[in-house]
């Protein structure tokens, strides 16, 4: 009994969805502001968000050994401050230039030289409290040596965990 009450569902479903399938105008016929706010409407709802360009960290390369020298970085997790410290290496000697790039989360971009004579030298940038921004140290060495990209890096926001009572 319920085999044979199956087999008409089945049977009318099939019948509807046929039916659904051709009930639409010709589109050639549509006016063309109607055929722009369907196209602008389908665009906007198709629409992803993009990372800045900007923010996305390339490949770095160090050079010899004997012509290496380091930074440290760091993002304040108050004040979103991002300090940049040279912090010397066998290479100082060689060091032409120190070249420090940051790539703000909101698009802005600045450029600040860091002394290659002096261990310790820090430069500043005023880094979002709750964005990442990159950071890009270049270095630059006298003669034939070249230059390097030896550090670049998203410098995370540091998350703020509330307290609990």
């Amino acid at each position: 009994m319920k085999k044979w009450t199956a087999i008409p569902v089945i049977l009318i479903a099939v019948g509807i969805a046929l039916c659904a399938g051709c009930t639409g105008t010709d589109s050639s016929s549509a006016t063309p502001a109607a055929t722009a706010q369907t196209t602008a409407a389908a665009a906007t709802m198709t629409a992803e968000p993009t990372m800045n360009s900007d923010l996305i960290p390339g490949p770095t390369n160090l050079p010899e050994d004997k012509y290496q020298v380091g930074v440290g970085v760091d993002k304040d997790a108050v004040y979103g401050t991002i300090s940049v410290e040279f912090r010397g290496g066998m290479g100082q000697n060689f060091v032409n230039s120190i070249m420090v790039d940051c790539y703000y989360a909101e698009g802005g971009h600045e450029t600040k030289e860091l002394s290659a004579d002096r261990v310790g030298d820090t430069v500043t940038f005023d880094g979002g409290q709750k964005t990442q921004d990159r950071i890009k140290v270049t270095v630059t060495y006298d003669g034939s040596i070249g230059s390097y990209v030896i550090y670049d890096s998203l410098i995370p926001h540091k998350e703020i965990i509330p307290m609990t009572k």
